[in-house]
């Protein structure tokens, strides 16, 4: 599995977009014949697409360097993938039930293609912001342009959601869990 997991760490990131895609490709060739899961077909796609990120990253986590025996850590850089994976199989599974025995609400006809590539695009933006600004300031950024796309106008919601995800992640990740996140080139050159 480690194997695996450092041949996926390694690729080159459009090559992992093109399998993601074939991935979803060959999930929407599977729902086609099925007549009764047509209508759900945007569904599926988002929850087996969640669902196979999960996977991927579980996967890449056996890659990851275990902590020196001398620490005796009971988490390390592996633990939150992992759990999330862990987390992802009932929620998807549960997702899923409705939607196989036709009781869920099926797709709308069309969505809101534009709002879809500007919460994309941003997101693409705001990972390749990480080198740069770090990700707590992308992160933030990121949550408060969603937020005004979505419609939130509230002032004190712009600014409390993004900061209490700021003060989250930094407890979680670099308290709880010791994981250094990027804090990006400008702020590296600033605080030396």
């Amino acid at each position: 599995m480690s194997a695996i997991g450092s041949f996926l760490a390694t690729l080159w990131w459009p090559l992992v977009i093109l399998v993601f895609a074939v991935y979803l490709g060959l999930v929407w060739l599977l729902i086609r014949p099925f007549s009764r899961l047509r209508p759900y077909t945007g569904q599926l796609l988002v929850l087996m697409g969640v669902f196979g990120v999960g996977l991927m990253f579980f996967v890449i986590s056996f890659s990851f360097p275990a902590p020196a025996p001398i620490l005796r850590a009971v988490t390390d850089a592996s633990t939150i993938p992992r759990v999330w994976f862990f987390a992802l199989v009932p929620v998807t599974v549960i997702a899923l039930i409705p939607i196989i025995r036709g009781k869920d609400e099926p797709d709308p006809k069309w969505g809101n293609v534009r709002l879809v590539a500007v919460v994309l695009t941003a997101l693409i933006v705001s990972i390749g912001l990480f080198g740069v600004i770090g990700y707590y300031v992308s992160s933030a950024l990121f949550i408060v342009v969603l937020m005004w796309v979505l419609g939130s106008r509230n002032k004190v919601e712009l600014l409390a959601v993004p900061a209490g995800w700021v003060v989250f992640s930094y407890f979680i990740f670099a308290r709880l869990l010791n994981v250094r996140l990027p804090i990006g080139s400008v702020f590296a050159a600033i605080l030396g």
